[in-house]
C-alpha cells in the first residue's frame, strides 16, 4: 500500500486540511493556507509515524549509508530515550546512534558467550 499525498492530514481532520479542501476553487487563498501547513504543521513526524504505523504502512529508508550501514526506524520509551541523551550529553558518545549500536554489540557479544557455555 502506498501513501497517498496529505492522507494522514485528512484522515485525523486536521483543521488547516479541512480549510484546504474548502479552497480548492480559491487559488489565492489555498497557497496561503498551503504555506500554513509546509512551514507550521499542527502534528508531530511522531504522530505522523505512529498513524502510518497503525494503519499498516513500512517506512523504507534509504539504505546508502556509509560503510554498509542501513537505518532502522524503532519506538523507544521515553525514559530510556531520555536516558540516551544524557549519556549523549556527557560527550561519552557521540552520538544515540553510537550508543544504541553499542549497546546492542555488547549485548550480541552476552548473547554468544552465554551460547558458547551452554
Amino acid at each position: 500500500m502506498e501513501y497517498k499525498r496529505r492522507e494522514f492530514c485528512n484522515d485525523v481532520k486536521c483543521p488547516v486540511q479541512m480549510e484546504l479542501n474548502a479552497l480548492k476553487d480559491k487559488p489565492d487563498e489555498y497557497e496561503r493556507v498551503r504555506h500554513v501547513c509546509s512551514t507550521a504543521c499542527k502534528y508531530t513526524t511522531w504522530q505522523f509515524h505512529h498513524w502510518l504505523m497503525e494503519k499498516g504502512y513500512v517506512i523504507l529508508v534509504d539504505s546508502k549509508l556509509k560503510s554498509g550501514e542501513q537505518t532502522v526506524l524503532v519506538s523507544v520509551d521515553k525514559k530510556l530515550l531520555g536516558w540516551i541523551d544524557e549519556q549523549v550529553q556527557t560527550g561519552k558518545y557521540h552520538d544515540r546512534s553510537q550508543l544504541i549500536e553499542r549497546a546492542l554489540l555488547e549485548s550480541k557479544r552476552a548473547c554468544l558467550k552465554a551460547k558458547e557455555q551452554k
